[in-house]
């Protein structure tokens, strides 16, 4: 990837995320909360986030600044390419079966409440807000963050830094952007990150990382709707703080 002025901008607009997610620190939470927001302001806003980097990103590809091979999004329609899709199918499956499972099985819903007690604030309640979680911010999430911090980032850092370690680097620019979760949830979404790297370095296409990230942001709202519906909007920790 040839460095030139709009590569330094796009690199300075990528850090931007995580820089203001910093700043910003946990008032999304707050507001959302106290009521000054609502769950679907939340979902609009980082959406908006989202897209504003990602929508540069996509302006430098039409004017020749970057390529989709330097994305990784050719589709050579290799072994590894279809293997991966073949193991997307089966993680499918899988979250199919386990929002079943949640589904019928109602004793377990005390346990997996309190697993998504961080981010219980977030989760939708009703059919309009998981419309928009899993339709919008959950897509969003995957093609946004993967072509930012996978695709652009991680090339662009590998030159400098060798492959792992920028890999490293931007799994961690990748989990600070997620601050407003906490900082548990900072170094679980670097470690998710490095996996997604993972992911793409072993099926050589962007397209599987995008569709698992998304895949993934998508059954969590799923699951959390199936055990958080029916309840109010504290979280269990808090409450028995």
């Amino acid at each position: 990837m040839t460095v030139h002025i709009w590569t330094l901008s796009m690199t300075i607009v990528i850090l931007a995320v995580p820089i203001y997610c910093l700043w910003e620190g946990n008032k999304a939470q707050q507001d959302v909360i106290s009521g000054k927001q609502t769950r679907l302001g939340a979902y609009v806003s980082t959406i908006v986030l989202l897209w504003i980097p990602t929508l540069y990103l996509l302006i430098g590809m039409s004017l020749g600044k970057v390529n989709s091979a330097d994305l990784s999004l050719v589709w050579a329609g290799s072994l590894n390419n279809w293997l991966g899709a073949t193991g997307l199918l089966l993680i499918m499956g899988y979250f199919a079966f386990s929002l079943f499972s949640v589904m019928k099985t109602k004793e377990t819903h005390q346990n997996i409440r309190l697993q998504l007690d961080h981010v219980a604030w977030l989760m939708p309640r009703n059919l309009k807000e998981l419309t928009l979680f899993t339709g919008g911010l959950s897509l969003s999430a995957g093609i946004c963050e993967e072509l930012l911090f996978r695709g652009f980032l991680w090339q662009l850092l590998t030159p400098i830094l060798g492959l792992w370690p920028a890999l490293l680097l931007s799994s961690i620019l990748f989990g600070v952007a997620h601050y407003y979760q906490g900082w548990p949830h900072v170094l679980r979404t670097g470690v998710m990150g490095i996996a997604l790297g993972l992911v793409l370095w072993l099926t050589e296409s962007i397209w599987i990382a995008i569709a698992l990230h998304a895949l993934i942001d998508m059954y969590g709202g799923l699951l959390a709707y199936l055990v958080f519906r029916t309840t109010d909007d504290t979280p269990l920790l808090n409450a028995k703080a």
